[in-house]
């Protein structure tokens, strides 16, 4: 099997369905692993729902962290890649073709889904005053360029990952907002091959928003730390 899609949930009553139908609806052979994250507002019964043969799902008995789902997901995957389907929909899955591509042609471990890379020639300033909440992918960005030599648009995007190559990576930060930035750090550290593609973004308009501006803190340390002493 080609692609395994990870859908990670937590209280997400509202966009659930819709994330589920968008990978149901990926014209390809595929595997689906759902883990919800001891959800609470409904989702659960939702999922329950949908529930049939053509997913897995995983009810977390608490909740164990976004980095958790995550890597449950890609434990219990069969497919050659791994996708992170996230439910807020702000990232069009269809994106996953160019990602199979890429990767099967160049042979990587990772493909980050890029809100950025089609404006690479903008400045920072003007990409802030149109969405603030650009600072944080910009900050963390060009910290692991700095760091490692790479030319990244936008680490914090849609993840592809060669599923056996982030197995390899055995991530620890799984509770915490540092999961992702752990996962890069220790790909570019590793010297795993990892490109980017364009992904069409747009932002969430259901549910309730996880991502804050203070949360650039854990992100910068988890990536300082990984680089001076992981």
């Amino acid at each position: 099997m080609k692609l395994t899609v990870v859908i990670t949930v937590f209280n997400e009553r509202e966009t659930i369905a819709e994330a589920v139908a968008q990978a149901r609806d990926l014209p390809i052979e595929k595997q689906i692993v759902i883990v919800d994250n001891c959800s609470t507002d409904g989702t659960v019964d939702i999922l329950k729902g949908l529930a049939d043969d053509s997913m897995e799902i995983v009810f977390q008995p608490r909740n164990l962290g976004f980095g958790t789902s995550v890597a449950r997901g890609i434990d219990l995957a069969r497919g050659e890649y791994s996708y992170v389907h996230y439910t807020d929909l702000e990232y069009d899955p269809r994106c996953v073709f160019d990602m199979i591509e890429l990767a099967d042609r160049e042979g990587l471990d990772a493909v980050f889904g890029s809100r950025l890379l089609n404006r690479k020639g903008e400045s920072a300033f003007a990409l802030v005053r149109e969405r603030p909440f650009y600072l944080g992918t910009i900050v963390t960005t060009r910290l692991t360029n700095l760091f490692y030599g790479t030319d990244f648009t936008d680490i914090i995007g849609a993840k592809f990952y060669r599923t056996e190559s982030f197995r390899a990576l055995r991530p620890t930060n799984l509770t915490g907002i540092g999961f992702d930035w752990e996962v890069i750090s220790k790909l570019c550290k590793y010297g795993c091959r990892v490109r980017e593609v364009p992904v069409r973004y747009t932002p969430r308009t259901k549910g309730k928003r996880k991502i804050h501006a203070y949360d650039i803190i854990p992100a910068i340390a988890t990536i300082c730390r990984w680089r001076l002493f992981g």
